[in-house]
């Protein structure tokens, strides 16, 4: 298994093509409870914010590579635990919107100490 350096928010990884899968991503606003501090998702917790249909379109998203191994990793969730009604997409928008929700707070202080004003 292929171990990737961790990068420091100042570092820039270099664009390139690694082979990955295009994937369908989309905006979503709804808002669901978030999972227990400890950090931990029980069943019920993971099919009721991530196993269930997206609220927009796929054909509204846009496109983003993802890897092989997670792309792989996603149909498999989405065929299994779905039961081949989950699209790929709806799944993705799910766990961004999980992944914003949860990281909000450390997204903007972030960005905030990285944004250099033009003007």
């Amino acid at each position: 298994m292929k171990m990737e350096k961790e990068m420091t928010p100042n570092e820039k990884r270099p664009q390139q093509d690694c082979g990955g899968m295009f994937a369908q991503v989309q905006a979503s606003v709804e808002i669901l409870s978030p999972v227990p501090v400890s950090g931990k998702c029980c069943e019920k917790d993971y099919e009721r914010l991530f196993i269930r249909d997206s609220e927009v379109k796929a054909r509204e998203g846009k496109m983003a590579y993802v890897r092989p191994e997670y792309h792989e990793r996603i149909m498999c969730i989405t065929r299994v635990i779905g039961h081949d009604r989950l699209m790929l997409s709806a799944y993705i928008d799910h766990v961004l919107t999980h992944h914003f929700n949860q990281c909000e707070e450390a997204i903007k202080s972030l960005y905030a100490q990285n944004y250099d004003a033009v003007f």
